[in-house]
């Protein structure tokens, strides 16, 4: 019969990790609230409602790298025109950091966030809700 390896006598070892993904949904419904942003790019949000629907993706439009204690954060939006997109950049690192920290225990380490387009929200709601609720016959 063999000794049983006693490497790690009396220690006990447990570890957590996260899929990308999971990271990518909460930064995903963080920066859907924070004011001055309509959506993000590849992902079109415009209510509670869509984040979750099965046509949408919530991730989409998010980066993610994850480690064992960090993580990092690239996003693509667009912005709500006429509003200080600086203050909804700080807003948006504010909540996503108090986000991830709190769900998971890790620490943001690096946010970056790249405004791809500037809009009123009529003009969002009619470039992209009309895409994905209806055909508008063409």
């Amino acid at each position: 019969m063999a000794e049983p390896v006693q490497e790690n006598s009396g220690e006990f070892k447990s570890k957590l990790t996260f899929d990308d993904v999971v990271i990518k949904k909460i930064v995903g419904v963080v920066i859907s609230e924070v004011d001055g942003i309509l959506g993000l790019s590849g992902n079109l949000f415009t209510d509670f409602a869509d984040r979750f629907r099965d046509t949408g993706d919530i991730t989409k439009g998010i980066g993610v790298e994850v480690g064992t204690k960090q993580v990092a954060v690239d996003v693509s939006v667009i912005c709500k025109y006429d509003v200080n997109i600086s203050e909804a950049f700080d807003r948006a690192v504010e909540r996503v950091k108090e986000a991830i920290l709190y769900m998971t225990g890790l620490d943001l380490v690096e946010f970056n966030m790249n405004v791809d387009d500037v809009m009123n929200e009529e003009e969002f709601l009619e470039k992209y809700r009309g895409k994905d609720s209806s055909n508008n016959n063409n």
